[in-house]
């Protein structure tokens, strides 16, 4: 099991805009695509899987490279319904 330890911070808009290229290749390498970027600073992903194990591994590698928790969600549930912008 993972042993990603979760922040009580959320990373905001302003802070997973400034990694943006790092973010998209991280997705790219974690096998995931279309990523956007919501307002409120949430990652949404396309996983060509129904699983969790891929954003899962973003979700970690994102963390890493904004240096707090990353929210992260697939495009296939209601709260990416969305018109956010590509990341």
């Amino acid at each position: 099991m993972s042993e990603t330890v979760v922040s009580d911070r959320r990373a905001t808009w302003s802070e997973v805009a400034a990694r943006r290229a790092e973010l998209r290749s991280k997705a790219l390498d974690c096998g995931l695509s279309e990523p956007r970027l919501r307002d409120d600073g949430a990652v949404i992903v396309h996983a060509p899987d129904g699983g969790y194990r891929l954003t899962g591994r973003f979700a970690t590698e994102a963390a890493g490279v904004v240096g707090t928790y990353v929210h992260v969600l697939t495009d296939d549930v209601p709260a990416a319904k969305t018109d956010a912008p590509p990341l």
